[in-house]
């Protein structure tokens, strides 16, 4: 008899077995954490660029009365955009058509009856669906001195 002792085959196939099942787990959990940063990240990149084409779009319609669109087209504000910065290759950013703001502050179809404010709704979303930022703002039509009145 020998007194070598060794592993049988068995038992070092099962041992890479779970060596295997845990490296799998690891694995996947570093891809899931990957995937997860990758939309955060973009989710953040949309919200700052959707909080900044709505402060252009009030810019835009302050710096002139002609700038202000009674019952405005989707997208009709999109010049104010020409100041900003570009978006990020991969993101592209769009506003809906102009909503009717009442005296109730309930926000309705335009239909030619414009009050002076209006709702639009920013969204700015990445190119391949993982985040997609929508943000609501008010467009006042810009009153002053000197102005016509704002009906």
């Amino acid at each position: 008899m020998r007194s070598d002792r060794g592993e049988s085959l068995v038992e070092v196939l099962v041992a890479v077995t779970i060596l295997g099942v845990a490296a799998v787990a690891v694995l996947a959990g570093m891809q899931m954490s990957v995937t997860a940063s990758d939309i955060h990240r973009k989710q953040t990149t949309g919200s700052a660029y959707a909080r900044s084409y709505a402060e252009a779009i009030t810019e835009y319609v302050a710096s002139a009365n002609a700038h202000y669109e009674p019952c405005a087209a989707a997208n009709h504000y999109s010049p104010a955009l020409v100041g900003l910065t570009g978006l990020p290759a991969g993101f592209s950013a769009t506003h809906t058509a102009a909503k009717r703001v009442g005296s109730s502050g309930a926000a309705g179809t335009c239909s030619g009856n414009d009050t002076g404010l209006q709702q639009l709704d920013i969204t700015v979303s990445s190119a391949d669906a993982r985040a997609a930022e929508r943000l609501t703002v008010l467009v006042r039509k810009p009153c002053g001195v000197g102005m016509t009145v704002c009906s």
